[in-house]
């Protein structure tokens, strides 16, 4: 049994004897079914790591609250750093649940089921691709009437109009209808299948051979590009009396979600069709010490094969160098709603944020969480020298303060980059940066016609537009060094759609200037209306940077 196992039985025992169950009773609950929740905890979500002494335990419960406990306690024992607000071990194991359910689902069967899905979420991205596996059905073709003379060889692709994961037999049905009619025989029957399985560190030439009306047949697949374009060679052969003859010689393609069909007439004339579609990928592990070769569906993860690499355990998440802190929704505040949102990251070679997933969601902060991160930027991750793609994940943390009358005070939100911690809060080392709206006095308030050259002017009785996008500003390291805080105040100018079209400094504090600028040009505003039409404005924004304290909520612009 695993250490934890064992500490966790060992720490809820009294809770078992807390909520009434006595060591002999196996029924959960005093003898009633479990809870939908409780069950899909155990049967579903946790059913490949609970222990059978676990399992046990738990199902001699009687209540929920000792359930409760009993989970909590059960993904506390394998929190790798308890020390941290996160759990890593947890997050991990239901990000590779959710991988499993999108990406290993079969016909009629979850992804968590299936065998492709339970080998991911046990051993997740440490499954290398070690190799690749296709069946091969051999086909006979029955014509109506007298056969036809020797035609020249036929191929078609035939394209799956369900999923790559379902069933053979559902597949190879599939098959025979759509060679029914491509090529115009009366029927089709199935004679005999095979595997063909390379691997990726000798990608060698593999064969299979039968028989056909009495005749050996020999069917040689030639990887040609297995990296990208899962590209082979197929070549043909049937054994006579008189030596070997060539039936068939190709090239062909095998990606997901096709079958490959190839017709060929033997030295009789009759006709036959070989189906190639790939298996999947096959993975390779570490189990007990020793190597395991395990089938896989589909093409691997992103983060095997070598391209983006899975920031966890020895690897630390890259150095964030550009961070731009999220936008409390305006319908989130209205609503309360607060809380975490994780995701899950991946850089490009240049440390720019490519992809985005939410592995725990809050439906009204998903969005704001994900466009802040889709602006930030790391330093690129380096791995035995070269840039490595990077997979890690980010928590977003959005509050309410609350002010002592219990009404809703002022909106604030937070980042924790990385799997192990990282940045945290709007700016980096303590240093705080706000942002305040301003007006600027001018003389043609509420213009009409204006053009994007002749923008509308705001003055101190305008309102100025609402901010819908804000970028923090991030302090930068030398002005922070050197101790400089200060007001840098600009006129910006928006185009018609509300996005910044320029800015000019108009106070300036030499070593702040440009991150104000930087942070200003991506800021988005609604469209100013004059009449039924949007125009073009231009107003004056302050942003506040300051060492220590507190920043200065924004005003007059969110």
């Amino acid at each position: 049994m695993p250490k934890a196992a064992k500490q966790l039985i060992g720490a809820v025992i009294l809770l078992v004897l807390a909520a009434g169950a006595a060591p002999g009773q196996s029924k959960p609950g005093g003898g009633g079914s479990l809870p939908a929740a409780y069950e899909t905890w155990l049967n579903e979500q946790a059913v490949y790591i609970v222990s059978a002494e676990e399992r046990e335990l738990f199902l001699k419960l009687a209540t929920d609250k000792g359930r409760d406990s009993f989970i909590e306690a059960f993904w506390k024992q394998r929190d790798p750093t308890p020390a941290t607000r996160e759990n890593e071990f947890k997050t991990e194991h239901y990000r590779r649940l959710a991988y499993a359910n999108a990406h290993y689902a079969e016909a009629g069967t979850p992804g968590w089921k299936t065998e492709s899905g339970r080998n991911y979420i046990l051993f997740g991205d440490s499954l290398k691709p070690a190799g690749w596996r296709m069946k091969m059905s051999v086909i006979e073709g029955v014509r109506s009437g007298a056969a036809e003379p020797p035609t020249a060889v036929t191929s078609s692709s035939l394209r799956f109009g369900l999923t790559a994961t379902l069933k053979t037999e559902v597949d190879q049905a599939e098959v025979l209808r759509q060679i029914e009619k491509t090529f115009n025989f009366a029927s089709v029957r199935p004679l005999t299948e095979a595997d063909f399985q390379w691997l990726t560190a000798k990608p060698e030439k593999d064969f299979q051979i039968f028989r056909l009306d009495g005749k050996e047949v020999a069917v040689f697949l030639t990887p040609i590009d297995l990296d990208r374009k899962l590209d082979f060679r197929l070549e043909v052969f049937e054994q006579g009396e008189k030596g070997k003859t060539s039936l068939l010689d190709t090239e062909f393609s095998a990606p997901e979600k096709t079958v490959a069909v190839f017709g060929f007439e033997d030295s009789k004339g009759s006709s036959y069709f070989l189906a190639f579609h790939m298996l999947g990928w096959l993975a390779e592990t570490i189990v007990d010490g020793k190597p395991v070769r395990l089938p896989m569906a589909g093409q691997p993860p992103v983060a095997a094969g070598g391209d983006a690499v899975r920031m966890i355990g020895d690897l630390t998440p890259p150095k964030l160098l550009r961070m731009v802190g999220p936008v409390y929704p305006e319908i989130a505040r209205r609503a309360r709603a607060e809380g975490v949102v994780i995701l899950e990251a991946t850089t490009d070679l240049d440390g720019r944020v490519s992809n985005i997933k939410v592995l725990r969601s809050i439906p009204l902060l998903d969005q704001a969480a994900i466009e802040c991160l889709k602006q930030w930027v790391y330093e690129p991750k380096i791995i035995d020298g070269k840039p490595r793609k990077a997979v890690f994940t980010v928590t977003v943390r959005f509050s309410l303060d609350e002010k002592t009358d219990g009404s809703a005070g002022e909106t604030k939100s937070g980042v924790l980059g990385g799997v192990q911690g990282g940045a945290q809060g709007g700016v980096q080392s303590g240093v705080q940066a706000g942002v305040q709206g301003g007006v600027k006095a001018g003389t043609r308030a509420g213009a009409s016609g204006a053009s994007q050259a002749d923008p509308v002017r705001i003055n101190a009785s305008g309102t100025i537009p609402k901010l819908i996008t804000l970028v923090e500003p991030v302090y930068p390291e030398a002005a922070r060094k050197a101790r400089i805080e200060g007001n840098v105040i600009l006129q910006v100018t928006i185009d018609p759609a509300g996005r910044v079209r320029d800015v000019e400094v108009l106070r300036s504090v030499p070593s702040l200037d440009q991150a104000a600028i930087d942070c200003v040009k991506q800021w988005v505003y609604e469209p100013v209306m004059s009449g039924s039409k949007a125009v073009a404005a231009a107003f004056t924004v302050t942003v506040r940077f300051a060492l220590g304290g507190k920043a200065a909520p924004p005003r007059n612009s969110i």
